[in-house]
């Protein structure tokens, strides 16, 4: 599914920052939505086959300018990619999903750190520790 919000991490050749990307698809068309630092609710229109997108234009950015963009990604289940040449450099997206109707998604370190103990007993649950919830 390529539609969602996803938590992700931008790297550009002046800076890393962290922020939501938000896609909506329609019938071959894809909208998204960046938000990260001073880039709020930054929108670009695009086309999408299945699960592989891409955005072209021109466009006016906080710290950067007018700058020309290519940007071509892919939702793989709960992560997304994105890379984007400019005429500023190259900029790249990564990130995993925020939620979904089924429920909320962590990112892994957050599922990892939700981990108390494990159960390396010999009776077949060695890894039940895996599945706590508990902080």
């Amino acid at each position: 599914m390529i539609v969602g919000t996803f938590d992700i991490a931008i790297e550009t050749p002046k800076y890393h920052r962290r922020g939501t990307l938000a896609l909506k698809s329609d019938g071959g068309k894809i909208m998204a939505r960046l938000n990260s630092g001073d880039m709020n609710d930054v929108e670009f229109a695009g086309i999408c086959d299945g699960q592989e997108f891409c955005f072209e234009g021109k466009g006016e950015f906080p710290l950067v300018g007018a700058i020309d963009y290519t940007a071509k990604g892919k939702v793989w289940g709960n992560t997304v990619d994105l890379t984007c040449e400019t005429s500023a450099g190259k900029i790249t997206m990564f990130g995993t999903r925020l939620s979904t109707s089924a429920g909320e998604f962590k990112s892994s370190h957050e599922y990892m750190m939700s981990v108390v103990s494990g159960d390396f007993t010999d009776d077949g649950t060695m890894y039940s520790g895996l599945y706590s919830d508990a902080h």
